[in-house]
């Protein structure tokens, strides 16, 4: 039987506000027959309440980023139809709703806000209006900034968490599409949004008015549609219809955290019937702002759910502080429930992701020195009899201590918090996970965990270095883990809205900038960060199959080239070489420091990716067709010939340092004839360094996976989990729950004023290993239409089972010793045929069990 699953548009799920033109679908095949192959789809798009379809295509065997050549109506409701035929014989047909965007010049409204600025204060804005007749259909476009959350008729109408995402908001701002018929009723309805400060009206962080854009604002048009075809619109306006008032969070700051105090509540803010008193006439925003464009990538959401381990007297005297530990090192925020309180009574929470030696938060790692802001949260008690539960709306912390302080339970005297009062929530964008990992190997097994924890906590709209001291999208951070990221989850729609903050930052500074999207910029993007560019859209095309995300980037990524071919031709350092680049910040994060010898120098990866660049470049021109500005192919011979002249050690067989031989040789950038000769001088210079971690968040990228290919994969795992020497096995030893961005913190040492964070996913770049290597699966066709499998023996994971959802459906490989063999079980999903290695046995759609 055949089947038809995750049928989509663009990379993205369902969605009400999906564009009305440049449109590609995609879609998975199941079936129980093995060796299945797709022969052809038919395909149709018809308009709600027609039988005609506005468009039909055909094809044969193609499946994924399929274009649909047509333009459709704005602001309609459309299903689409395919079917599809497999060499079975065998006929499957899915369909997907979905509703189009509303157009730039379609919004009847304007932006509002309220007329009085209380900064850091959270408005309500309201609008009420009477309906007459049966709807059939309730649209709400709306974006509220920096963010909003949304309500009709006293039912909050989602559960999306600091939403929209940040944009560079002078270029793009976003906005969502709801369906919210089931809210709307015959007569008296009201709609009101909380508008947070979120990352547009940030106000308090990186100066003294923070990194402001403009005052809390709200764009929205609702358009109901009636059972006699007729339609009205109710939009955000100045004429007397919008009014607002200020909420009880009194306080709200991403970075700082929220203040609310219940004696300022509106219980009926969102009531049809609700009091008119002191509710004010909104004004008109006018502060310029970017286009209007539907938001495609998913919202952030809850995804993990915390209760309290343990709670603890700070003093362990009865001081009325108690320090609260969930277990593990998040991005979130926490849900208290308190006991009866009297009204009035402060609680106050503060957030760390560390204790000091004395028992209290250590607040430095979370970035106080940098942010000049705790992380605090401050409720003010309503005085309820049963008790009462609250959460903040509009920050989110990096936390896995909680310290409380103003807690009196009045029904016992002097009695202690207890854990049930506690829960702490982990947010995150809603990315589907698409791959796993697990293996007889404990530490591969927890370090797995740990980088997956981290990598969930740090994408918050964009891809973050941080959750706490910066939340920002380095480029640098982001173009490392990309690998990782795609192989764990579905980051398609996520990234392709990240490769824009890098666009518009770009035509904001008029240069790529180290940080996209907004404000903080932090100066003009150097070759390792710069390079996410070219980086991010060429592991699209590998992993996704995404060619479109290739050609709408193109223009960037030749620009980015000649960025750095003008870097090396404008370089004044001492090689005085027009193919060296010398600047840059390098593999960061080594656990020896940026100064030791033993790291790999900056000229050398600066020009390594130089080199990178060039070839993946060039692959991409070829494989799409591309016009080339340059000849890719002369530009990587010149820059190899000139950094083997400048940086290769002829009598040694290598290069100076652990990470410039990695990098070498996963990108042949070695000189010709020496690859075998030098694995053995980097095998013999890992040993004579006590396999002493020297490597940083870049060149461990191209190391783990160099001598996996090279068959040295236990080297990779003696050095990650080295006990001997800083490594990410003393890191876990420690404790860590999150990557660090330091892994070698040692906590017995006094450290200066400033601390490194405690969650930061850059280490976690070589991390795709475990499916390239453990696992062996790699895209032999772009998307894994064709893939090989080629399993790397490890010592210590002789057992492991590794699964990825591809974009044609879900690849199985399981191994453990059986006899003197290894059992291999590998699934292969509808649409592909595997390459098995170890046997050059191809192997078809199904299951398949291999003794080797």
């Amino acid at each position: 039987m055949l089947n038809i699953r995750d049928l989509r548009l663009n990379s993205a799920a369902p969605s009400l506000c999906t564009p009305v033109t440049g449109l590609e679908m995609s879609w998975k095949l199941d079936s129980n027959n093995s060796g299945v192959l797709q022969t052809a789809y038919t395909a149709s798009i018809v308009k709600a309440g027609c039988d005609t379809p506005v468009w039909t295509g055909k094809g044969t065997t193609k499946s994924i980023h399929i274009p649909v050549d047509t333009t459709l109506e704005s602001r309609t409701d459309y299903t689409l139809t395919v079917t599809v035929t497999d060499n079975h014989g065998d006929t499957a047909e899915a369909t997907l709703d979905f509703g189009t965007a509303i157009l730039p010049d379609e919004w009847e409204g304007k932006w509002i806000k309220p007329k009085k600025l209380m900064m850091g204060w959270a408005p309500y804005l309201r609008q009420k209006f009477f309906v007459t007749g049966v709807v059939v259909k309730a649209r709400l476009y709306v974006s509220g900034l920096g963010c909003g959350e949304y309500y009709i008729n006293n039912q909050k109408i989602s559960e999306d968490l600091i939403d929209p995402p940040m944009t560079n908001y002078e270029r793009e701002v976003f906005y969502r599409a709801y369906d919210v018929t089931e809210f709307i009723k015959e007569g008296k309805n009201a709609f009101a949004a909380l508008l947070g400060e979120g990352f547009y009206a940030q106000s308090r962080v990186w100066s003294h008015v923070g990194f402001y854009y403009g005052d809390a604002c709200l764009m929205a048009q609702l358009e109901l549609t009636f059972a006699d075809g007729t339609k009205t619109v109710h939009a955000t306006d100045t004429d007397g219809n919008w009014t607002y008032k200020y909420s009880p969070i009194v306080l709200n700051n991403i970075y700082g955290g929220e203040t609310y105090d219940t004696r300022l509540e509106t219980p009926d803010f969102a009531d049809p019937d609700g009091d008119e008193d002191g509710w004010c006439g909104v004004v008109e925003d006018t502060t310029p702002k970017g286009v209007l464009t539907p938001c495609l990538m998913p919202p952030v959401r809850i995804f993990k759910e915390l209760p309290a381990v343990s709670v603890t007297n700070c003093s362990g005297k009865d001081d009325g502080a108690w320090i609260i530990d969930f277990g593990e090192n998040i991005a979130g925020f926490v849900e208290v429930r308190l006991p009866r309180a009297a009204r009035g009574s402060q609680v106050t929470l503060r957030f760390a992701e560390n204790l000091g030696s004395d028992g209290h938060l250590d607040l430095r790692s979370a970035g106080s020195f940098a942010t000049q802001v705790v992380q605090q949260d401050v409720y003010i008690s309503r005085g309820d009899e049963q008790g009462e539960t609250w959460r903040p709306r509009f920050t989110y912390h990096a936390f896995r201590y909680m310290e409380i302080t103003g807690y009196f339970d009045l029904r016992a005297y002097g009695t202690n918090p207890e854990t049930q009062m506690f829960t702490a929530y982990a947010i995150s964008t809603d990315l589907k996970q698409t791959g796993s990992f697990t293996s007889s190997s404990e530490d591969m097994n927890r370090l797995q965990d740990i980088m997956m924890n981290t990598f969930r906590t740090n994408y918050h709209g964009f891809p973050e270095d941080c959750p706490g001291r910066e939340k920002c999208g380095w480029l640098g951070d982001a173009q490392v883990v990309c690998n990782t990221g795609m192989m764990n989850y579905d980051t398609e729609a996520s990234y392709e809205k990240y490769l824009n903050d890098i666009r518009t930052t770009n035509e904001v500074y008029g240069v790529w900038q180290m940080i996209s999207p907004g404000k903080r910029g932090c100066g003009e993007a150097s070759p390792l960060w710069g390079c996410a560019q070219v980086i991010i859209p060429y592991w699209m095309y590998r992993y996704y199959g995404n060619e479109t995300v290739v050609r709408k980037n193109w223009d960037m990524m030749e620009k980015w080239v000649q960025h750095e071919i003008n870097d090396a031709k404008n370089d004044k350092s001492l090689y005085a070489d027009e193919l060296i680049i010398s600047r840059g910040l390098g593999d960061w994060c080594p656990p020896i420091g940026h100064e030791h010898e033993r790291r790999m120098p900056v000229p050398e990866s600066s020009t390594a990716m130089f080199y990178e660049i060039m070839i993946r470049m060039s692959e991409l021109s070829k494989a799409l067709d591309l016009p080339a500005s340059i000849d890719y192919d002369d530009w990587a011979a010149r820059i190899k010939e000139a950094f083997n002249r400048h940086f290769w050690i002829p009598e040694k067989h290598r290069y100076a340092t652990w990470g410039t031989c990695g990098v070498a040789l996963m990108t042949d950038l070695y000189p010709d004839g020496e690859k075998e000769a030098l694995i053995e001088a980097l095998l013999t210079l890992m040993e004579e360094d006590d396999y002493a971690m020297s490597t940083g968040i870049y060149c461990n990228k191209y190391l783990v996976p160099a001598l996996c290919e090279a068959g040295q994969g236990d080297i990779a795992m003696k050095f990650l989990f080295n006990r001997d020497h800083d490594s990410f096995g003393t890191m876990m030893d420690k404790g860590a729950t999150s990557l660090w961005e330091c892994p070698e913190h040692d906590f017995s040492q006094p450290r200066e004023v400033g601390s490194s964070s405690y969650n930061h996913p850059m280490h976690s770049g070589f991390a795709y290993f475990l499916y390239a290597y453990v696992g062996g699966i790699i895209p032999v066709t772009p998307g894994f239409r064709v893939f090989a499998v080629a399993p790397v023996p490890f010592k210590d994971m002789k057992e492991a089972e590794i699964i990825h959802e591809c974009p044609y459906g879900k690849i199985r490989v399981a191994l453990k010793p059986e006899g003197d063999a290894t059992r291999y079980e590998i699934t292969v999903p509808a649409g592909t045929t595997c390459c098995f290695v170890p046997t050059g046995k191809t192997l078809g759609s199904g299951e398949h069990v291999i003794l080797a």
